[in-house]
């Protein structure tokens, strides 16, 4: 009795595993998984245009702003505000809106009405940079260590010069001349010259003197090295006593 109960539950179990596999056979296979992409990052941003602002003295002490980005020019006179294109010229920067042209030329530039015949009515001329494009500047103060003071007729020179050449006389690149009045030292200085000018492989240094009545009273005695070859654009100058005129 024990051995046929044995049998059948192993019928039993063979047949149970049997329909399960079949059941399983029949069932259709899940579909894959899809993954759905979001938006994807793009990179069509519009960039604001960087404006360089150009301020101009016209005839007559009229006042005009250009401010320059790309190929575009926003001009403004007065009251007035234009927006322009630059636009193909044999001489110059030329910016147009089909009315009203911009024409910069150099440190100038004019303002004119826009004709096919380039004769149109001029509206501003001879506008001229307040800060001319290559301008730059070297400064410092001048200032001796000996407690004596200069009477007002005391003149001061500075000058910026190239030194390169150490078998030829400086060059002067720039100079300015300070008439000292009621101030005493240190007296402040600012030199402008055109940085077109200045080459990265020379040596530029400063120099100065005070005179009284043509007479020298006090000058550097060392260089003052500036702009170039990692030298700075500011310098704090100390003068010493002028050697006494030798007795005639």
């Amino acid at each position: 009795m024990t051995s046929q109960f044995s049998r059948y539950m192993i019928v039993a179990l063979a047949f149970g595993t049997l329909l399960a596999g079949f059941a399983s056979a029949q069932e259709p296979p899940s579909p894959p998984t899809q993954t759905v992409a979001g938006p994807q990052p793009h990179n069509n941003v519009v960039h604001a245009i960087r404006w360089n602002q150009f301020v101009y003295a016209c005839e007559g002490g009229a006042k005009l702003t250009v401010y320059l980005g790309g190929q575009m020019a926003k001009v403004r006179y007065g009251d007035s505000a234009y927006l322009m294109k630059q636009t193909v010229s044999a001489d110059g920067n030329r910016y147009s809106d089909g009315k009203v042209v911009w024409w910069g030329k150099g440190n100038g530039g004019f303002l004119q009405e826009d004709e096919p015949d380039g004769n149109g009515k001029m509206i501003l001329r001879n506008c001229k940079l307040d800060k001319p494009l290559n301008q730059a500047t070297v400064s410092g103060t001048v200032s001796y260590l000996q407690r004596i003071a200069l009477p007002p007729e005391a003149v001061i020179q500075v000058q910026l010069l190239d030194v390169s050449l150490a078998d030829a006389p400086a060059k002067v690149i720039a100079e300015q001349t300070i008439n000292l009045g009621q101030r005493q030292v240190p007296i402040p200085f600012e030199l402008t010259y055109d940085s077109t000018k200045i080459d990265g492989k020379h040596t530029y240094s400063l120099s100065a003197k005070i005179t009284l009545n043509g007479e020298l009273r006090f000058l550097t005695d060392k260089s003052y090295l500036v702009l170039t070859r990692g030298n700075p654009a500011h310098s704090e100058l100390i003068l010493t006593p002028a050697p006494a005129p030798a007795a005639k």
